[in-house]
């Protein structure tokens, strides 16, 4: 009568440690988790408001001179202490900087301004804070204050910058 109760309860026991040893997660499954997790977020990152707002900017070109100015046309705002209002914005504008903060978009526009540059910020919806050096009337100045800022030692650029700014709200 012993053993007819020891053999279920040791069948029992092998049961349950298979079953929670067929359990485990291997690295493998992790592995596939964290792909699709990684691949949906890279889909609904399309779907941010930042990105809708990023590809309402329209990249343009415009010949003048002979030579051809490659320019973003893109809403803007006109950021508080910022300096730009809408007589002193021109329509192109040489974009030396561009952050996510405003007191680093200040810090940048008030240490060019030190070195002769007549610099404002403006702001779009994201807000992403452009730093503005130079604003010019027409595509061949744009093409000139660009060339001078490309080669300005004095001026600390990260990529994309310089870049030219025509706001969308002028013609």
């Amino acid at each position: 009568m012993k053993i007819n109760r020891i053999i279920p309860a040791i069948i029992a026991v092998v049961a349950a440690v298979s079953m929670i040893v067929s359990c485990k997660p291997t690295e493998e499954s992790y592995r596939k988790a964290y792909e699709a997790a990684r691949d949906k977020k890279d889909e609904s990152n399309d779907e941010t408001i930042y990105t809708q707002i990023r590809k309402r900017a329209r990249p343009s070109q415009i010949v003048a001179e002979g030579d051809t100015l490659s320019y973003t046309i893109e809403s803007i705002g006109f950021t508080k202490d910022g300096g730009a209002t809408r007589d002193n914005m021109l329509r192109y504008n040489v974009v030396v900087g561009q952050f996510k903060q405003i007191f680093n978009a200040k810090a940048m526009r008030d240490r060019i301004i030190g070195n002769g540059y007549n610099a404002f910020i403006v702001n779009t919806a994201e807000p992403l804070y452009y730093v503005v050096a130079v604003t010019c009337e027409t595509p061949a100045e744009a093409i000139k204050a660009l060339d001078r800022v490309r080669s300005d030692k004095t001026l600390i650029m990260k990529e994309p910058c310089p870049w030219v700014l025509k706001p969308s709200h002028i013609r």
